[in-house]
């Protein structure tokens, strides 16, 4: 996080999870994980909607466990140009689709209606990284 937010020059992350929202261990260990100098919001996505639906004070990242989150937000109204596509590791149900990103067909589905809306969504595990095409990936 502490790379990504000099690269972006973000000053908030947003977590948006229904789960995670409900779940005051996860808010306490996720505002130990990011810098001092961040401030962090965690919503469910009914409440991210209306938080981004404002304008942001500050350059955010925005963090979401499944792509259907970010489906919604854009389906209510919230413009989201690109997504970095990190994070989602193995689990049941997903193969492998990246180094240590795995997805299920289903969020591959959601990914690709993303990507019909106009989202340009790729890969960049970290800054120095060369960005790789989700399309690419997808269509092997």
């Amino acid at each position: 996080m502490t790379a990504w937010s000099r690269i972006t020059n973000a000053e908030q992350v947003l977590v948006i999870d229904d789960d995670v929202a409900k779940d005051d261990f996860m808010i306490n260990v996720l505002e130990n994980a990011i810098p001092e100098t961040m401030a962090i919001g965690v919503f469910d996505k009914e409440d991210g909607v209306k938080f981004l639906s404002e304008p942001l004070e500050a350059p955010t990242i925005i963090l979401v466990k499944v792509p259907e989150t970010l489906e919604y937000l854009i389906d209510h109204g919230i413009a989201i140009d690109e997504i970095d596509l990190g994070g989602m590791g193995a689990k049941q149900g997903r193969e492998r689709l990246y180094h240590t990103i795995s997805t299920s067909s289903a969020e591959n589905e959601t990914f690709k209606r993303l990507m019909d809306k106009g989202v340009h969504v790729f890969i960049q595990i970290m800054p120095q990284n060369d960005k790789v095409e989700l399309k690419d990936l997808l269509n092997k």
